[in-house]
């Protein structure tokens, strides 16, 4: 068994880009919006800053969940390799 058996290489590319572009979006949203902010009016700064902050808010939320996702789906690749690589011990008593 080789390596390339193991690795699937093109999974982990894919799972890297998703994680950069999930970041991407979630700093490009938050730069939007504290643009978004620095150009509305003074009599609706609270309103508005109550919505600019809810947005973040759930920005960052779906970040957190995409980021979990993606983590969790490459602890399981990791685990997979280890699992295939580690080798398995007969159990007591079979060894007879």
């Amino acid at each position: 068994m080789n390596v390339t058996q193991l690795f699937d290489r093109d999974e982990m590319f894919r799972l890297s880009r998703e994680g950069m572009e999930n970041s991407l979006r979630f700093f490009l949203t938050i730069n939007e919006n504290l643009l978004k902010m620095g150009e509305w009016q003074m009599e609706n700064l609270t309103e508005h800053n109550k919505r600019a902050i809810e947005t973040i808010n759930k920005a960052y939320d779906e970040h957190q969940k995409n980021s979990r996702i993606i983590m969790s789906r490459i602890e399981t690749v990791v685990r997979e390799i280890i699992a295939k690589v580690t080798p398995h011990h007969q159990a007591a008593g079979a060894e007879n």
